[in-house]
């Protein structure tokens, strides 16, 4: 019996040393001899954990779009200034410096060949005659292909229809009524021709994003700022509004930018003119404010639009500026994941209380993918650029907004 047990004691030994090593390689796999496989032996756990794993794997590359895998390639090749630009979405007088942009000559070429921006937004003092609009569109988008990083633009504009629209007052397109007279009607037909005929007119000119629609639930009579551009105070209808304009807008190829998140419509003072405020808690703004815009996102909407108005009970800041707002509410709660774009930067509720390149900062790392209308071009990329630099912002970061921008700019055809 003895001799029986002494013989045991090394084959113990040899399967000890064979399990430490094992265990050794499986956690060093760099000092493992040539040829030793780099994990030799799984726990259950381990096994269990991998197999779940390469499902997970093969689903998230499977559900790349052929649009998001040439936007991977076209970002690769980008350089970080280059990406920086393309977060800009401007009015031309800051990106040409003249007084007034009413044509697109060398001043915008040379612009283009040294800030390659994201896009460019149009208003009424741009506009002088739908042949004088055509040409100065046609210019600028063949420049931004050509030099610079060869990127097509957004080409946006504010044709909301009733007392918002740029095209309509000067270059006589469609007038509309109010937005509160079609959501008195709720009539949803009415709203998806509205989209359509609203796409359809300003397509025309050369423009591929509309700042529409508004989005607000009115909930508040003294509120100075949206007002008749709201659908109505009930949120059902104007959920159903919003929907169907949407789909008329895209369907006809032009961008829906929802506006303005997480819903203006419960303040009072004017965020363009100094600090706006909601007290709204969030439960609030699930059963109320927030429903258009899921209804909005359901439809694919290409942007989001974030409010410059502080929604106290959530953060302290502008939601522009917020992270609760843009990443854990917006991104996270409600899984959107299209392209996030400020109001307009120039704006007195951001103006007043941060510089421009502060503010660029802020936005971005509260997980904006697009700056409306800053002041200064430069300020802002500068401001950018030392952020990457310093560590307070990353290159991924940069990226996973370069590559919303890239991919709706694919699915649009606006790189075809």
């Amino acid at each position: 019996m003895k001799k029986r047990y002494l013989l045991l004691i090394p084959v113990a030994a040899c399967v000890i040393a064979c399990a430490a090593a094992v265990g050794y390689v499986q956690f060093h796999p760099e000092q493992a001899p040539a040829g030793t496989p780099s994990v030799l032996v799984r726990t259950e756990q381990q096994e269990s954990a991998a197999q779940q794993e390469q499902p997970e794997q093969q689903e998230e590359q499977a559900e790349l779009t052929a649009d998001q895998k040439r936007a991977q390639e076209i970002l690769s090749d980008m350089t970080l200034g280059q990406k920086l630009y393309q977060m800009m979405f401007v009015r031309p007088e800051s990106l040409t410096g003249v007084g007034k942009a009413v044509r697109a000559g060398d001043a915008t070429r040379k612009a283009m060949e040294t800030m390659p921006v994201g896009g460019i937004i149009y208003f009424s003092q741009n506009f002088r005659s739908k042949s004088q609009t055509t040409t100065m569109l046609a210019n600028t988008q063949e420049y931004a292909r050509t030099v610079g990083a060869n990127i097509p633009l957004f080409m946006g504009v504010d044709e909301e229809g009733g007392t918002v629209a740029r095209v309509a007052d000067v270059l006589g397109t469609t007038k509309f009524d109010d937005m509160a007279d079609y959501g008195a009607r709720g009539d949803a037909q009415e709203a998806y021709d509205i989209g359509k005929t609203l796409a359809t007119d300003i397509s025309g000119f050369g423009f591929n994003v509309d700042f529409a629609p508004v989005a607000d639930v009115l909930s508040n009579e003294n509120n100075t700022e949206i007002g008749a551009r709201s659908f109505g105070s009930d949120p059902s209808t104007v959920s159903i509004m919003v929907e169907n304009e949407v789909m008329g807008l895209q369907e006809s190829g032009v961008m829906a930018a929802l506006k303005h998140f997480p819903g203006h419509g419960s303040t009072e003072t004017n965020s363009h003119e100094g600090t706006s405020e909601t007290d709204r808690t969030l439960d609030e703004l699930k059963e109320c404010d927030l429903k258009p815009f899921e209804a909005g996102i359901d439809q694919d909407a290409a942007f989001v639009l974030v409010s410059h108005m502080t929604a106290t009970e959530l953060d302290s800041v502008p939601c522009s500026l917020s992270s609760k707002v843009i990443t854990d509410l917006l991104r996270d709660e409600m899984g959107y994941d299209g392209i996030v774009i400020t109001d307009g930067m120039d704006m007195g509720a951001i103006t007043e209380h941060y510089s421009n390149g502060d503010a660029a900062v802020k936005a971005v790392q509260a997980g904006v993918d697009m700056l409306l209308c800053p002041p200064s071009i430069d300020d802002a990329y500068e401001a950018l650029s030392q952020a990457v630099a310093d560590g307070e912002l990353t290159e991924a970061r940069i990226d996973e907004s370069v590559m919303r921008i890239l991919t709706a700019k694919l699915k649009y055809g606006l790189m075809n």
